[in-house]
């Protein structure tokens, strides 16, 4: 029985992060908060760092390492919580402001020095905020590079890609967060592919269809790396996906397009098996995906 516990305790262990350094919570609203940390040394950047949509920000702190990586390395890292973002990515657009604003007053750092990540969601609201900051010039800073894991892009081809997960229904949960999707993309979107495309390409990251890429025509001078793992055999025993339903497509296309358009600092990384949940389910669309040693150094590498 002795022995047992013991094995429960590593096992329940090599679940939770050890901070070197306990994190601030810094109170936004009755909503929003995000947790900081500071070097001890004089930061010489700042990395935000954003939660997919079904998980927060204390889930993200305890999957990576990038944190801990950052802090030796002399940055401010930063993790949002952002609760109820909509396809137009308002809601985080005027967070990211306001905590790059504290940031940056507080603790005298540049402006010019901030990086911006996230899974998912986090890599969609990462993207868009971007390409906002250089084509509407309303964002309280542009980010010096980003990077992102595995993130929707295309609204159009998302769409598409939710109703035949609608239609093959073999997956309740594939099911259920396609319907979810489809009507809240309707509904802030104001129609469908169909009725409102103006809107669908304004507010895509990417558009597959436009020559010039969409939105993404104006990521041409901005280092970015995506992270994607397509899981091919795990999505087709699992959810009945193939490889025009999955975000690789995507993500390849817009890396493409940026390196025909000159961007030589448009990188895509695509692993394979990595993806892990935090209880040890195998699940491609995870933050295993990205290496964070690999992703601090592409960081440092920006900074020169």
């Amino acid at each position: 029985m002795k022995k047992y516990i013991i094995i429960l305790f590593i096992v329940f262990m090599s679940q939770i992060k050890l901070f070197s350094q306990k994190p601030e919570k810094v109170i936004i609203d009755s909503t929003h908060y995000y947790y900081k940390l500071v070097p001890k040394s004089k930061p010489i950047g700042t990395i935000i760092i954003l939660h997919g949509g079904s998980e927060d920000a204390e889930g993200v702190m305890n999957q990576i390492t990038l944190d801990e990586i950052a802090l030796k390395n002399n940055f401010i890292v930063i993790f949002p919580n952002i609760e109820d973002d909509d396809f137009k990515m308002s809601v985080s657009q005027e967070l990211l402001n306001n905590i790059a604003k504290q940031i940056v007053e507080k603790h005298k750092v540049s402006k010019d020095k901030i990086f911006l990540g996230g899974l998912s969601g986090g890599g969609m609201q990462t993207i868009t905020y971007t390409e906002k900051a250089i084509r509407d010039k309303n964002t309280y800073f542009i980010p010096k590079a980003i990077f992102a894991l595995d993130p929707p892009l295309d609204y159009e081809n998302m769409y598409y890609r939710y109703q035949r997960e609608v239609e093959r229904n073999f997956s309740e949960v594939g099911v259920n967060e396609a319907k979810w999707f489809l009507e809240e993309m309707e509904k802030n979107l104001g129609g469908t592919p169909e009725t409102a495309r103006d809107q669908y390409i304004q507010n895509s990251m990417f558009s597959y269809r436009q020559k010039d890429g969409g939105n993404a025509k104006y990521l041409l001078n901005i280092p970015i790396k995506i992270y994607t793992e397509p899981g091919v055999e795990w999505q087709l025993k699992n959810r009945h996906r193939d490889l025009y339903d999955l975000n690789c497509a995507d993500i390849s296309a817009m890396i493409n397009f940026l390196q025909l358009k000159g961007n030589k600092k448009a990188e895509i990384v695509v692993t394979h098996d990595k993806g892990v949940r935090p209880d040890g389910t195998i699940h491609p669309h995870s933050w295993s995906i990205m290496d964070s040693t690999d992703c601090m150094a592409w960081i440092l590498k920006q900074m020169k």
